[in-house]
């Protein structure tokens, strides 16, 4: 069991943080875009692709952050009556929402694949922009041809629900150890910056049956 945490645990981090990474490049490009196209409307000369670029990176920003938030339990929650309950109940508990969670990000998957599949119509602006950026190096025919698809855009829904599903996976995990061991594993993500996860972790608290001994690290 912890040898598969464990797994987990490094898939499940690096997966997120190089998802934070790209998604910290992808929000200053969203930030460029709208700012480009803030300054070129108050100039009466709007430019087309910057709204495009801004609503494609917003999404690829949600959704490449999403494992990284779901994994550090940085999703909005109300946790007030599980938090209260003892620390058997509240596991077996957790283990059912994560398993339900799971279930629900394998049907996002199919249907947000088939929704990838489907994407066929084309970005005007960006096709525009590409067909001009490309011009001078290839032949007109070649240009004709480019058409920047939805589906480019929408490959990430997928990607991302992948991304929760694997997380979920973890978090069922550590609940069935949770049930096991009498350790709690608390993940947070602090705004003093410092950052606990799974494999530093900055509290594991283990309970007796009366819910009397905790013991921090």
């Amino acid at each position: 069991m912890r040898l598969m945490i464990d797994l987990m645990s490094r898939l499940n981090r690096l997966i997120s943080n190089i998802g934070v990474v790209i998604a910290c490049g992808l929000l200053v490009l969203m930030t460029s875009a709208v700012i480009l196209q803030v300054a070129s409307r108050e100039l009466r000369n709007p430019i087309g692709w910057t709204e495009e670029v801004a609503l494609a990176s917003m999404v690829w920003v949600a959704f490449l952050v999403g494992p990284w938030a779901y994994r550090n339990h940085e999703f909005t929650r109300i946790d007030v009556v599980i938090e209260a309950m003892p620390l058997r109940t509240r596991s077996i508990l957790q283990v059912f929402i994560h398993l339900f969670e799971a279930a629900i990000t394998v049907g996002a998957t199919y249907y947000s694949w088939r929704f990838f599949l489907g994407g066929n119509s084309i970005l005007p602006q960006m096709t525009h922009l590409m067909r001009d950026l490309l011009a001078p190096f290839t032949s007109s025919d070649a240009v004709k041809a480019l058409a920047v698809k939805n589906k480019y855009v929408y490959v990430i829904l997928p990607t991302g629900f992948t991304g929760l599903f694997l997380v979920s996976v973890e978090h069922v995990l550590r609940a069935i150890q949770t049930l096991r061991t009498g350790e709690e594993h608390r993940v947070g993500f602090h705004l003093k910056g410092v950052e606990h996860t799974p494999d530093t972790p900055e509290v594991i608290q283990r309970q007796t049956d009366n819910d009397q001994d905790y013991v921090e690290r």
